[in-house]
């Protein structure tokens, strides 16, 4: 039934994703000062956010000022940075779950395979709690590869090098063919 539901989302996520690009300006108007997690959950504080009828544009782990590192090429706080991390993550609460412990796995394939740095060729599948994410590496020379990745992010609570797993997950929906580094 979940693979039902994610092919019923599919559309509705691209065209969130595509009309995210030119509201992007508009929305951080709507933005207010509001309490929330900051820097990929690490600390909470009083930071621009969009209001609770906008949730599906926001993302639920940072504010407007995006994370430690996107900080370091944007100054926080400005208009034309919020509307940039708008842009590098359209649409990202749309259709978000969490998932609670205990968590149940399932994984067919090769939980260790990635692109870019230390690439490693390969297909993934992992199950956890009713969702599943599928991840496809396949080189194509030139130092590139096919990469895809759908379903909900969850890969996360089957690798080794994320310790310890959070009682609460934060599963992200993605829908994302595209070429990326293979090194």
């Amino acid at each position: 039934m979940i693979y039902l539901i994610y092919a019923l989302l599919v559309p509705i996520s691209l065209i969130l994703t595509v009309v995210s690009i030119p509201l992007a300006p508009i929305l951080v108007l709507f933005a207010r000062p509001i309490l929330g997690w900051c820097d990929n959950h690490s600390y909470e504080a009083v930071e621009p956010r969009l209001p609770s009828w906008l949730d599906w544009f926001m993302t639920p782990d940072n504010s407007l000022n995006g994370d430690a590192t996107f900080q370091t090429m944007f100054p926080p706080g400005q208009w034309w940075s919020q509307v940039h991390w708008l842009w590098r993550n359209p649409a990202y609460s749309f259709a978000l779950r969490y998932l609670g412990t205990p968590y149940t796995t399932s994984v067919q394939g090769d939980k260790t395979i990635k692109d870019n740095d230390n690439a490693k060729a390969g297909w993934c599948k992992v199950s956890v709690n009713g969702l599943f994410q599928f991840t496809l590496v396949t080189p194509i020379g030139f130092s590139r590869c096919i990469y895809v990745n759908l379903g909900w992010n969850i890969r996360g609570l089957v690798d080794d090098n994320v310790q310890p797993k959070p009682d609460i997950w934060q599963a992200t929906y993605v829908f994302s063919p595209r070429i990326s580094g293979f090194r």
